[in-house]
């Protein structure tokens, strides 16, 4: 009795051995697909929307009120700070810079005088300093008048392009009426924001690249300049703007734009599909085909995904190949036939 219950513990033992889901190093190659890594350049993005909108924008206008005698310029024309674009009439300006003249030089000569008679005593020294006060009283009259008479030429601010005019000559003016409008269009600033869950990568310094439907095949490059301190209360975004070059002025401000914001970039990064990783209570690995064309486990540090690849960090190293359809039943030393994705077998895949 002894020996029979021996013999079928012995048999026992033996079915558990052979129904071992572990596969032997000496069992068939499995056929997996697997590709090299080589290093390239990695860019992860996010798609958004964005408006595009003048560098600067200004409504011109006049500081006092007048009358417009001359039009410096024509609608759209490109113009550069400091060009006059209006002329108002100016005769009494003109006359009032004259009798300020008059007056500063009747002021110098009376201080030149009481200066002359100090010195001999005649003259009191509080004579002269009223005289000298009112050198300075004139001199001021004098640049108030000039200042009177530079308003009524009305210029341009900054660089930019004229909009429609708004006046004509003949037209009174004051400093509630528009005149024309400027835009500084040579760059152009973007606005888009992010949503709430994506805060964490906003910086300064982030590429971005517009595409707008008048040039569906062409992408306009900027940099973002400015981030918000604050989410918009109501949507809960946070607005970027961002700075795009615009020197040939196709972009028109008010332009929709999607927009691709970078938000990583490696220009050596190894990027293996997202097939490829598994994970498990270790952490996530990659199968690696060793030069003897045996699977190797390679432990790995993940960093961005982007179009279905990851990039490695760490665990793995340019012309490594890597498995990227893994099998369930794969184990360190299983022997595998390799091929390309969709391709045929690789008999030599491994790098040594």
């Amino acid at each position: 009795m002894k020996r029979a219950c021996t013999a079928i513990v012995a048999l026992l033992l033996a079915g558990i051995a052979c129904d071992s889901t572990v596969p032997s190093a000496s069992a068939p190659p499995q056929t997996v697909e697997a590709i090299p890594i080589q290093a390239q350049r990695f860019s992860a993005h996010l798609e958004l929307v964005g408006q595009l909108e003048a560098q600067e924008s200004v409504r011109i206008r006049s500081e006092i009120d007048g009358v417009i005698e001359d039009v410096a310029f024509v609608e759209g024309q490109r113009i550069a700070e400091g060009d006059v674009l209006f002329t108002l009439r100016a005769a009494e300006q003109r006359a009032s810079l004259r009798a300020a003249n008059a007056q500063r030089e009747l002021a110098a000569d009376v201080y030149e005088r009481t200066r002359a008679l100090s010195k001999v005593n005649v003259s009191a020294a509080a004579e002269l300093k009223r005289a000298r006060a009112g050198v300075d009283a004139a001199e001021a009259n004098v640049e108030l008048a000039q200042i009177d008479l530079d308003r009524t030429q009305i210029r341009a601010p900054f660089d930019g392009v004229t909009g429609a005019r708004l006046v004509s000559p003949g037209d009174r003016v004051d400093p509630d009426i528009d005149l024309v409008q400027i835009d500084a269009v040579d760059a152009l600033r973007l606005r888009f924001s992010l949503p709430e869950s994506a805060v964490g990568v906003a910086r300064t310094g982030l590429v971005v690249a517009a595409e707008v439907a008048a040039y569906p095949d062409e992408r306009f490059e900027g940099e973002v300049y400015f981030v918000s301190p604050s989410l918009e209360r109501d949507t809960r975004r946070l607005p970027l703007k961002a700075r795009v070059l615009n020197p040939d002025g196709r972009l028109r401000p008010g332009m929709f734009a999607r927009v691709q914001l970078e938000i990583d970039r490696e220009e050596q990064a190894l990027l293996v599909p997202d097939s490829a990783v598994g994970h498990d209570a270790a952490g996530s690995f990659v199968w690696r085909v060793s030069a003897e064309q045996r699977a190797e486990r390679a432990a790995v540090e993940l960093g961005g995904r982007q179009d279905g690849l990851v990039v490695v960090r760490s665990g793995i190293r340019a012309g490594d190949v890597i498995v990227t359809s893994p099998t369930p039943y794969l184990f360190p030393g299983s022997a595998l036939r390799v091929r390309a994705p969709g391709g045929a077998v690789i008999s030599n895949a491994g790098t040594p």
